[in-house]
């Protein structure tokens, strides 16, 4: 079936960002701030992404724990300091250094408060002055729906809203999605899922609930050390009374005291690129979560007089395409800690992937009661060409679908890197007018400006 349509208006950019989440939001305000007329085009009515709209409230990646001075310390700067900084200074999230880490209800292990935990009216407010500022044009309520190409080069993308369909020409374009529908649209290779068969690791929908005894909560995972409850659930499968195939509790408190995000349900065979497939999953996590809330009321410590204050209408997402890049991350690389020459980002955090049939067990790290990890380094690096597709000469993308082995996603697919990931990609778009394609971008020049920037940080990363 073939049907034409009227595009009702062109609108010309030097720079055009799909996707408002952490890695499109860095990637529009770099290039602005460095003197491009910038758009992000984003399908929700706030920015953020899985942030915000998504109900993960809690940024990771950015900080990591040293275990000789207990000090959260700063692995990401850039951007990524600067709005956490910002939020944290008014009040909007919690720095890290200031949570007890004896009784830590921040985190199901207390390892994990290196997390930045946020509100979310502060994450899509911040983000929006932000961009605002910088001169960035949002489109929000807009689906990418097609693109318009000369041979290996974009000329402009069409977007849908209430406007109609609508023309964005520029010269060069971010392909910040997390699902890689631009290059998808742009028909760069990709992969998907595990070589065998396909599948991608379970899909999640967060509920948020209030007036939680995090007291008793937390009391009871430090006196049992089980901050996953999983010897509760292990009594309630041996009853008859676990209806689920994940088999731990992931919980952690939000800014506010006693409002704790519940990470929890998992829905396994789910294809992000897929309408039919997101929506069946987001109807079976809802219920799911009902099920899971009448359980935590009557067996987990804290959560008796709890109260359901939100399940989020977003499908949470960890694992979709990822683009045939110029150089493809390998996981023998990532695991020996390979290091690059165009190195423009880093991440430590692990490889958090769990098995597509099995949502509690994750190859890479074992299961809560049997680790396995198989990580010889804690640094791994980013390089450039990860970023950029081999097909198509003005599109970069950056966050959880640039180029790599599918278990390199657990440690990449997270905020901090996203963001930083996002702000090389920026600054790659400002260097773009001096070449014609992302492939022949310095990358001594963008290394050096990322490194003024304070995007890359010496803890992490070497810079000559």
């Amino acid at each position: 079936m073939k049907h034409n349509i009227t595009i009702t208006r062109n609108d010309q950019y030097d720079f055009v960002v799909c996707g408002g989440g952490p890695a499109g939001f860095a990637s529009a305000l770099s290039a602005a701030r460095q003197g491009l007329k910038t758009a992000v085009v984003e399908q929700m009515g706030c920015l953020g992404g899985v942030s915000t709209s998504g109900g993960i409230h809690v940024f990771l990646g950015g900080r990591k724990l040293n275990e000789a001075t207990r000090e959260h310390v700063r692995v990401i700067g850039g951007i990524f300091d600067e709005f956490t900084d910002s939020l944290i200074a008014d009040g909007y999230a919690v720095e890290p250094n200031t949570i007890d880490m004896s009784f830590n209800p921040f985190g199901w292990y207390p390892r994990m408060a290196s997390g930045i935990h946020c509100d979310p009216i502060g994450i899509k407010t911040r983000m929006e002055d932000m961009l605002l500022s910088a001169g960035v044009r949002i489109y929000y309520f807009s689906t990418l729906t097609d693109v318009i190409m000369d041979q290996s080069t974009i000329e402009s993308i069409i977007v849908h809203n209430k406007d109609g369909f609508v023309s964005l020409s520029a010269r060069c374009f971010a392909d910040c999605t997390g699902d890689g529908d631009l290059a998808s649209l742009c028909n760069v290779p990709f992969e998907k899922g595990r070589k065998e068969d396909g599948l991608t690791t379970p899909a999640s929908v967060i509920m948020v609930v209030d007036n939680v005894d995090g007291h008793d909560l937390v009391t009871y995972q430090n006196e049992h050390q089980s901050p996953k409850l999983v010897e509760i659930i292990e009594r309630l499968k041996s009853e008859g009374s676990w209806p689920f195939l994940f088999e731990i509790f992931v919980s952690m408190q939000l800014v506010e005291k006693d409002v704790f995000l519940i990470n929890t349900v998992r829905q396994i065979g789910v294809d992000g690129t897929s309408e039919m497939s997101r929506s069946k999953a987001l109807t079976e996590g809802r219920r799911q979560n009902i099920k899971l809330f009448a359980i935590m009321k009557q067996h987990f410590p804290g959560f008796a007089n709890a109260r359901i204050r939100t399940i989020y209408d977003w499908i949470g997402i960890r694992e979709s395409r990822r683009i045939s890049s110029v150089h493809n991350i390998k996981l023998s690389d990532a695991l020996n800690g390979a290091s690059y020459d165009d190195c423009i980002a880093a991440t430590t955090y692990n490889f958090d992937l769990p098995d597509p049939l099995k949502p509690s067990y994750d190859p890479m790290m074992g299961d809560a009661k049997r680790p396995n990890a198989k990580r010889k380094h804690i640094v791994i690096q980013i390089p450039y060409r990860s970023l950029i597709p081999q097909k198509v000469d003005n599109l970069i993308v950056a966050g959880r679908c640039i180029g790599c082995d599918r278990e390199v996603l657990g440690p990449v697919r997270i905020m901090g890197p996203c963001m930083q990931m996002g702000q090389a990609a920026g600054t790659a778009a400002a260097l773009f007018s001096t070449t014609k394609s992302f492939k022949t971008v310095d990358t001594d020049v963008l290394r050096k400006r990322l490194w003024d920037a304070h995007v890359i940080n010496p803890l992490t990363l070497p810079f000559d």
